[in-house]
């Protein structure tokens, strides 16, 4: 009988080493996630902050632009050019006129078909 105890009393707990094996494989593993997560959020925020500054960048070109566009478009400044020379204006002739008369109405009720007839000009 002293050699069954002999052979149990130096056995290894592999059941509880394995345990805290997994234990500590869990713990590494949701350390490392949580230092990933923070870098990705890090990367995000400076990603959305360059964007924001671009966004601001195009947002106050296009204000210029805008305000350069009514610069130019303004009556003073055609006038101006006008002046100088470098617009050159033609009047409007006649022909190149088109005049819209309106039919009297007729009762036509709201979901009746009408035919519609192009014109041109002839000449």
């Amino acid at each position: 009988m002293a050699a069954n105890r002999r052979r149990h009393a130096n056995s290894v707990p592999v059941a509880g080493i394995v345990k805290w094996i997994i234990v500590a494989l869990f713990l590494g593993i949701a350390g490392l996630s949580y230092v990933y997560f923070k870098n990705q959020q890090h990367t995000t925020g400076n990603d959305i902050k360059s964007l924001e500054r671009q966004l601001a960048d195009l947002i106050g070109q296009n204000d210029v632009a805008c305000a350069r566009i009514s610069q130019l478009s303004s009556r003073s400044y055609l006038q101006k050019r006008l002046s100088e020379g470098f617009i050159h204006m033609v009047p409007i002739t006649d022909d190149r006129i088109v005049r819209i008369t309106t039919a009297p109405q007729q009762h036509i009720a709201a979901n009746e078909l009408r035919a519609v007839a192009n014109q041109t000009l002839e000449k």
